[in-house]
């Protein structure tokens, strides 16, 4: 099991590298938001990876509010985008 969750903490570490290629090449700010999103989202699983790993479940309810307020950030930053406001 250990090998497994090694093996994939490795594949999202590359997903995540792949991201920050995105970010600083990105053609369009949209797609520069949404490879933060995805490195948001992969840290949120890699959280949740080591909390299986060294067994503390706590460790999950932090991956789950940082996984949270990415989300939160990801739909304010696209609402300023689209209409130039964050509120109505």
């Amino acid at each position: 099991m250990e090998t497994i969750l090694i093996i994939t903490s490795v594949i999202i570490g590359i997903s995540a590298l792949l991201c920050l290629y995105r970010i600083a090449r990105g053609p369009t700010l949209p797609d520069r938001i949404m490879a933060i999103n995805v490195i948001g989202t992969t840290t949120a699983v890699m959280l949740v990876l080591i909390a299986v790993q060294v067994g503390q479940p706590f460790v999950i309810d932090i991956a789950l509010t940082y996984a949270m307020l990415g989300f939160l950030v990801t739909i304010i930053a696209s609402r300023y985008l689209t209409t130039g406001r964050i509120f109505t």
